[in-house]
């Protein structure tokens, strides 16, 4: 039985670039992505698939975005795009992009909270099923580096009614985001060489280099930002492409 999705649940990743065909080509070889291209009233969409399994999107950045860095986007679902936008603007955040219309029928909005972090809501349109996965190349995880750690927990438990709860594994105090006790991201205070930003997160082996997938993000004209860091979930690495697309690479604990 397929149950409906509730306000807050992750539902897509895309990434908005000024060379969306030099990026196909990087992500099909470092993650052995398929991409398959769709034309919109909005400009080509490429749709990155992993064992038929659609994980995301890559487009070419808007007239009105030329000269911005090229960044990957988290979207998050809402039943009621309208009515989370008041809420959004009543807690302290901002609406960067107003709703517009996408293939489909759903609606999107660009936004930004109270710290700065960027993502987008998306309502309507086919409901989301589970995104987050452990396949090789899919998108394991979401996270929210922020120097506001406190502002961002209220921020996003009255907009999205996300609880949270904070381990000090390693050292560094880790949270994690839930709804209805289903874990949907993390968020951890910016150190001090990073900048706070959503990031996507795959998946890698110990290496920060080669990361046991098909090509090395080095070979690939790409940048290790973080050498491989272990923890309690498994080893990551934070990672660039080459437009400067930050993305982290992780190796899931047991898989």
């Amino acid at each position: 039985m397929t149950t409906t999705p509730r306000s807050g649940t992750i539902s897509w990743v895309d990434l908005s670039t000024p060379d969306v065909d030099d990026a196909c080509r990087f992500y099909r070889d470092l993650l052995g992505w398929e991409l398959a291209l769709s034309s919109t009233p909005m400009g080509d969409y490429w749709v990155a698939t992993v064992d038929g399994r659609d994980v995301a999107g890559l487009m070419a950045q808007s007239a009105e975005s030329i000269g911005q860095p090229a960044t990957w986007t988290v979207f998050v679902w809402c039943e009621q795009l309208d009515a989370t936008l008041e809420q959004i603007g009543s807690a302290g955040g901002q609406t960067l992009v107003p709703p517009f219309e996408i293939p489909g029928g759903a609606r999107v909005a660009v936004v930004a909270d109270p710290g700065g972090a960027m993502f987008a809501l998306i309502s309507g349109g086919p409901e989301p099923g589970e995104y987050f996965s452990s396949d090789v190349g899919g998108v394991a995880w979401a996270e929210l580096m922020t120097r506001q750690i406190d502002v961002s927990v209220t921020f996003y438990r009255e907009v999205f009614g996300w609880s949270v709860a904070t381990s000090d594994s390693g050292g560094t105090p880790y949270n994690v985001f839930s709804l209805d006790g289903v874990e949907v991201a993390g968020m951890i205070e910016t150190p001090r060489t990073f900048r706070p930003t959503y990031r996507r997160r795959g998946r890698c082996t110990s290496s920060s280099t080669h990361v046991g997938l098909p090509r090395s993000v080095h070979e690939l004209g790409g940048q290790v930002l973080l050498s491989s860091t272990p923890t309690p979930m498994g080893p990551f690495a934070v990672v660039s492409d080459r437009q400067g697309a930050v993305f982290q690479l992780m190796e899931l604990q047991g898989e």
